[in-house]
Protein backbone atom coordinates (compact mmCIF):
# COMPACT_ATOMS: atom_id res chain seq x y z
CA UNK A 1 0.00 0.00 0.00
CA UNK A 2 2.79 2.41 0.73
CA UNK A 3 4.48 1.88 -2.43
CA UNK A 4 1.94 2.07 -4.27
CA UNK A 5 0.82 5.39 -2.87
CA UNK A 6 4.32 6.85 -3.01
CA UNK A 7 4.22 5.89 -6.65
CA UNK A 8 0.75 7.64 -7.34
CA UNK A 9 2.26 10.98 -5.22
CA UNK A 10 5.15 10.65 -7.84
CA UNK A 11 3.20 10.38 -10.86
CA UNK A 12 1.13 13.57 -9.60
CA UNK A 13 4.26 15.13 -9.42
CA UNK A 14 5.35 14.66 -12.82
CA UNK A 15 2.51 15.37 -14.30
CA UNK A 16 2.16 19.36 -12.45
CA UNK A 17 6.07 19.25 -13.32
CA UNK A 18 4.90 18.75 -16.65
CA UNK A 19 2.01 20.87 -17.15
CA UNK A 20 3.72 23.67 -15.47
CA UNK A 21 6.47 23.35 -18.01
CA UNK A 22 4.29 23.25 -20.91
CA UNK A 23 2.77 26.46 -19.42
CA UNK A 24 6.33 27.75 -19.41
CA UNK A 25 6.81 27.72 -23.02
CA UNK A 26 3.49 27.92 -24.41
CA UNK A 27 2.78 31.19 -22.40
CA UNK A 28 3.05 34.21 -24.79
CA UNK A 29 3.51 36.49 -21.64
CA UNK A 30 6.95 35.20 -20.40
CA UNK A 31 10.54 35.15 -20.60
CA UNK A 32 10.73 31.84 -22.01
CA UNK A 33 8.74 32.91 -24.51
CA UNK A 34 10.21 36.08 -25.90
CA UNK A 35 13.22 34.13 -26.35
CA UNK A 36 11.53 31.53 -27.97
CA UNK A 37 10.06 33.76 -30.37
CA UNK A 38 13.34 35.89 -30.68
CA UNK A 39 14.97 33.30 -32.65
CA UNK A 40 11.70 32.06 -34.52
CA UNK A 41 11.79 35.96 -36.17
CA UNK A 42 15.13 34.77 -38.15
CA UNK A 43 12.68 32.64 -39.59
CA UNK A 44 10.69 34.65 -40.52
CA UNK A 45 10.30 38.05 -43.05
CA UNK A 46 11.07 41.25 -40.63
CA UNK A 47 12.12 44.86 -40.52
CA UNK A 48 12.97 47.43 -37.57
CA UNK A 49 13.92 50.66 -37.07
CA UNK A 50 16.10 51.61 -34.60
CA UNK A 51 18.01 54.91 -32.82
CA UNK A 52 21.35 53.97 -32.14
CA UNK A 53 24.20 55.62 -30.62
CA UNK A 54 27.65 54.35 -30.67
CA UNK A 55 30.55 55.20 -27.98
CA UNK A 56 33.79 54.51 -28.13
CA UNK A 57 36.38 54.92 -25.40
CA UNK A 58 40.24 54.24 -25.52
CA UNK A 59 42.08 53.75 -22.52
CA UNK A 60 45.97 54.11 -22.84
CA UNK A 61 48.58 52.35 -20.91
CA UNK A 62 51.28 53.07 -19.12
CA UNK A 63 53.19 49.90 -18.25
CA UNK A 64 50.93 47.89 -16.16
CA UNK A 65 48.74 50.77 -15.03
CA UNK A 66 45.75 51.53 -16.87
CA UNK A 67 45.21 55.26 -18.10
CA UNK A 68 43.02 57.60 -17.88
CA UNK A 69 39.57 56.34 -20.24
CA UNK A 70 39.35 59.12 -23.34
CA UNK A 71 35.99 59.14 -25.01
CA UNK A 72 36.04 59.62 -28.77
CA UNK A 73 33.41 61.28 -30.95
CA UNK A 74 30.15 59.74 -30.27
CA UNK A 75 27.76 58.28 -33.20
CA UNK A 76 24.17 58.39 -32.98
CA UNK A 77 21.28 57.77 -35.64
CA UNK A 78 18.96 55.73 -36.69
CA UNK A 79 19.28 52.58 -38.47
CA UNK A 80 16.58 49.85 -40.50
CA UNK A 81 17.15 46.23 -40.58
CA UNK A 82 15.28 44.71 -43.25
CA UNK A 83 15.80 40.85 -43.32
CA UNK A 84 14.13 37.43 -44.99
CA UNK A 85 15.36 33.78 -44.47
CA UNK A 86 15.50 33.45 -48.64
CA UNK A 87 18.90 33.60 -49.36
CA UNK A 88 19.44 34.92 -45.53
CA UNK A 89 18.94 38.11 -47.59
CA UNK A 90 19.72 40.80 -45.19
CA UNK A 91 19.02 45.20 -45.95
CA UNK A 92 20.43 47.99 -43.48
CA UNK A 93 20.29 51.43 -43.95
CA UNK A 94 20.13 54.64 -41.75
CA UNK A 95 22.03 57.70 -41.26
CA UNK A 96 24.53 58.29 -38.60
CA UNK A 97 25.94 61.50 -37.44
CA UNK A 98 29.39 62.59 -35.38
CA UNK A 99 27.56 63.84 -32.36
CA UNK A 100 30.22 66.76 -31.33
CA UNK A 101 30.59 67.79 -34.95
CA UNK A 102 27.53 67.68 -36.83
CA UNK A 103 28.81 65.71 -39.88
CA UNK A 104 26.95 63.23 -40.81
CA UNK A 105 26.54 60.32 -43.21
CA UNK A 106 23.83 57.79 -44.79
CA UNK A 107 24.23 54.67 -45.83
CA UNK A 108 22.53 51.40 -47.14
CA UNK A 109 23.90 48.17 -47.47
CA UNK A 110 22.51 44.47 -48.46
CA UNK A 111 24.04 40.81 -47.65
CA UNK A 112 22.89 37.95 -49.43
CA UNK A 113 23.93 33.96 -49.22
CA UNK A 114 25.00 32.73 -53.06
CA UNK A 115 26.09 29.19 -52.96
CA UNK A 116 28.51 29.11 -50.57
CA UNK A 117 29.63 33.13 -49.88
CA UNK A 118 28.11 35.69 -47.90
CA UNK A 119 27.92 38.50 -50.46
CA UNK A 120 27.36 42.02 -49.48
CA UNK A 121 27.14 45.63 -51.71
CA UNK A 122 27.26 48.85 -49.11
CA UNK A 123 26.62 52.41 -50.59
CA UNK A 124 27.37 55.40 -48.16
CA UNK A 125 27.22 59.12 -48.70
CA UNK A 126 30.37 61.02 -48.23
CA UNK A 127 31.92 62.99 -50.41
CA UNK A 128 29.53 61.89 -53.17
CA UNK A 129 28.29 58.25 -53.10
CA UNK A 130 31.04 55.35 -52.91
CA UNK A 131 29.93 51.63 -53.58
CA UNK A 132 31.46 48.61 -52.86
CA UNK A 133 30.49 44.92 -53.61
CA UNK A 134 32.32 41.74 -52.67
CA UNK A 135 31.92 38.01 -51.56
CA UNK A 136 33.58 35.93 -49.09
CA UNK A 137 33.33 32.46 -48.19
CA UNK A 138 29.39 32.06 -45.98
CA UNK A 139 29.40 32.60 -42.38
CA UNK A 140 26.23 33.01 -40.71
CA UNK A 141 26.12 36.95 -39.65
CA UNK A 142 23.25 35.59 -37.32
CA UNK A 143 24.94 33.61 -34.96
CA UNK A 144 26.32 35.66 -32.40
CA UNK A 145 22.80 37.20 -31.79
CA UNK A 146 21.88 33.29 -31.32
CA UNK A 147 24.85 32.90 -28.85
CA UNK A 148 23.68 35.92 -26.68
CA UNK A 149 19.94 34.32 -27.13
CA UNK A 150 21.36 31.37 -25.40
CA UNK A 151 23.63 32.98 -23.04
CA UNK A 152 20.51 35.34 -22.03
CA UNK A 153 19.86 35.29 -17.86
CA UNK A 154 16.46 37.37 -17.34
CA UNK A 155 17.56 40.26 -15.09
CA UNK A 156 13.16 41.80 -14.79
CA UNK A 157 10.82 43.33 -16.41
CA UNK A 158 10.45 46.75 -18.83
CA UNK A 159 8.35 48.40 -20.93
CA UNK A 160 7.86 49.83 -24.48
CA UNK A 161 5.32 51.63 -25.85
CA UNK A 162 3.25 50.80 -23.23
CA UNK A 163 3.73 47.19 -23.73
CA UNK A 164 5.77 44.57 -21.32
CA UNK A 165 9.11 43.90 -22.13
CA UNK A 166 11.38 40.75 -20.54
CA UNK A 167 14.97 42.06 -19.83
CA UNK A 168 17.91 39.67 -19.98
CA UNK A 169 21.81 40.05 -19.53
CA UNK A 170 24.56 37.77 -21.57
CA UNK A 171 28.39 37.76 -22.04
CA UNK A 172 29.49 35.88 -24.72
CA UNK A 173 33.28 35.84 -26.45
CA UNK A 174 33.49 35.30 -29.87
CA UNK A 175 36.53 34.95 -32.16
CA UNK A 176 35.84 36.76 -35.99
CA UNK A 177 37.59 34.10 -38.66
CA UNK A 178 39.77 36.37 -41.09
CA UNK A 179 36.53 36.76 -43.43
CA UNK A 180 33.84 38.47 -40.88
CA UNK A 181 36.15 41.78 -39.92
CA UNK A 182 38.83 42.24 -42.51
CA UNK A 183 41.58 39.88 -40.88
CA UNK A 184 41.07 40.87 -37.49
CA UNK A 185 40.97 37.96 -35.56
CA UNK A 186 41.37 38.40 -31.92
CA UNK A 187 38.71 37.08 -29.68
CA UNK A 188 35.86 39.80 -28.51
CA UNK A 189 34.20 40.07 -25.80
CA UNK A 190 30.32 40.95 -26.29
CA UNK A 191 28.84 42.28 -22.77
CA UNK A 192 25.29 42.65 -23.38
CA UNK A 193 24.34 44.25 -19.67
CA UNK A 194 20.54 44.66 -20.96
CA UNK A 195 18.43 43.54 -23.75
CA UNK A 196 14.70 43.80 -23.45
CA UNK A 197 12.03 41.90 -25.87
CA UNK A 198 8.81 42.35 -26.30
CA UNK A 199 6.59 39.38 -25.82
CA UNK A 200 6.71 38.19 -29.51
CA UNK A 201 10.80 38.18 -29.95
CA UNK A 202 11.50 41.46 -31.29
CA UNK A 203 14.24 43.48 -30.05
CA UNK A 204 13.00 46.55 -28.07
CA UNK A 205 15.98 47.98 -26.46
CA UNK A 206 19.90 47.11 -25.49
CA UNK A 207 22.96 48.32 -24.06
CA UNK A 208 26.23 46.25 -25.29
CA UNK A 209 29.91 46.60 -24.56
CA UNK A 210 32.08 45.07 -27.00
CA UNK A 211 36.06 44.96 -26.02
CA UNK A 212 39.07 42.65 -27.33
CA UNK A 213 39.12 39.59 -24.87
CA UNK A 214 43.42 40.09 -24.37
CA UNK A 215 44.87 43.60 -23.34
CA UNK A 216 46.69 45.30 -25.44
CA UNK A 217 50.50 46.53 -24.73
CA UNK A 218 49.54 49.84 -25.82
CA UNK A 219 46.23 49.76 -24.51
CA UNK A 220 42.43 49.11 -24.56
CA UNK A 221 39.54 50.08 -26.62
CA UNK A 222 36.02 49.77 -26.11
CA UNK A 223 32.75 50.29 -27.82
CA UNK A 224 29.26 50.74 -26.08
CA UNK A 225 26.06 50.53 -28.19
CA UNK A 226 22.61 51.66 -27.39
CA UNK A 227 19.42 50.44 -29.66
CA UNK A 228 15.82 51.85 -28.78
CA UNK A 229 13.15 50.34 -31.07
CA UNK A 230 11.01 53.00 -32.90
CA UNK A 231 9.10 50.88 -35.14
CA UNK A 232 8.65 47.60 -36.68
CA UNK A 233 6.89 45.16 -39.31
CA UNK A 234 6.82 41.23 -40.57
CA UNK A 235 7.82 42.67 -43.86
CA UNK A 236 11.04 42.78 -45.98
CA UNK A 237 12.09 45.94 -47.96
CA UNK A 238 12.41 44.26 -51.30
CA UNK A 239 12.44 46.91 -52.94
CA UNK A 240 15.48 48.47 -50.90
CA UNK A 241 17.49 45.00 -51.17
CA UNK A 242 16.83 45.07 -55.22
CA UNK A 243 17.95 48.67 -55.85
CA UNK A 244 21.14 47.92 -53.70
CA UNK A 245 21.98 44.87 -55.43
CA UNK A 246 21.00 46.00 -58.66
CA UNK A 247 18.08 43.79 -58.96
CA UNK A 248 18.60 40.59 -57.08
CA UNK A 249 15.23 39.29 -55.92
CA UNK A 250 16.06 36.69 -52.61
CA UNK A 251 14.64 32.93 -53.85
Amino acid sequence: MKSSLIIAILVAVLVIAGAAGYLVLTNQNSPTAALINAKRLLGRNFTATYRVTIAPTAIAMNGEIPGIPIKLTWVSGYITISRTPLMDATVINGTLSLTHYGLGSSFNAAFWKFNNELCFAVEFGFMGVQAITHCVPYVNITSNYVAILNESRYIGAGVWDGRTTYCFSALITTTPTNNQYGGFEEPIVVNVTKMCLLSNGVLANATIYAYPAQQQPLGSFMINVNLTLINYSFTFNQEEFTQITRGLIPG
